[in-house]
Formats: structure tokens, C-alpha cells, sequence
């Protein structure tokens, strides 16, 4: 059965994992990035699939790496959760404008860590950002 042993609420959670994506120390990167995922988790972004703490932060590298970019995320909705599956919508910011808007939908394993995230690019399903 599901259970709700970790000590931050899953809307923290969620919020702290896109300040951590993004921040420049290695160490205190992964040590964040754990401590909020679970042991198995994949991250399924628009152009492929990260495995582990390791691969998102991965994921991420492009954004950390060009600091003209000054790149940040940002939950743009409430979290909705139930039966361990969860759903938000989010924004990229870059240069203090959004340059992406997209939603994610995610789970969680039976200790409540963050087990998969699939991110989608663009508001409406079918429709990446930019109307393509």
C-alpha cells in the first residue's frame, strides 16, 4: 500500500527537484536530486530518456552550463495527486522570460519518493511549444 513516509509534502518535493536541476555544484546537485527520487527513476523528457539522480541532472546540463541563458524552472499550477500518480504544469525561464511552457505527469513508488516523471513541452497535448 502507499505510504507517505518522506518528510517533505510532494508539491516541495516537485519545487525543490527544479531549483536542484539547475544548480551549479555537482555534489550538493546529486545529493538533492537523491534524496527526493527513488532508487529506479527515469525521467522522460521531449527528445530522451535519463535514468537515475545522474540522468536528470544530465538532463539538465545544457541549461546549468550557458549562463548567459540564466535558466530556471517553475511549477505554474497546483499539484494534483491521487493513487500515487501526479500532474502540473511548469515554465522554463530564460533570460527573465518563459521560453517553454509544458506539463509533467510523474509517480511515486510505496515510500512516496518521485519513481518516474514524463515531461511534455507545450500546453496542449499534440502541440509542441512554438505550434508545430
Amino acid at each position: 500500500m502507499f505510504r507517505h513516509d518522506h518528510e517533505e509534502d510532494l508539491t516541495a518535493r516537485v519545487d525543490r527537484l527544479m531549483v536542484a536541476v539547475l544548480a551549479s555544484d555537482d555534489r550538493q546537485r546529486l545529493a538533492a536530486l537523491t534524496a527526493r527520487l527513488s532508487a529506479d527513476f527515469v525521467y522522460v523528457g521531449p527528445d530522451a530518456v535519463f535514468d537515475g539522480a545522474a540522468g536528470l541532472s544530465e538532463a539538465f546540463a545544457h541549461y546549468r552550463h550557458d549562463r548567459d541563458l540564466a535558466a530556471t524552472l517553475h511549477r505554474t499550477s497546483a499539484l494534483d495527486q491521487h493513487h500515487g500518480w501526479f500532474r502540473f504544469t511548469w515554465a522554463r525561464m530564460e533570460r527573465g522570460v518563459t521560453a517553454v511552457e509544458g506539463w509533467a505527469i510523474g509517480s511515486l513508488d510505496n515510500a512516496g519518493a518521485i519513481r518516474r516523471l514524463v515531461v511534455f513541452e507545450g500546453l496542449t497535448p499534440g502541440r509542441r511549444a512554438g505550434g508545430d
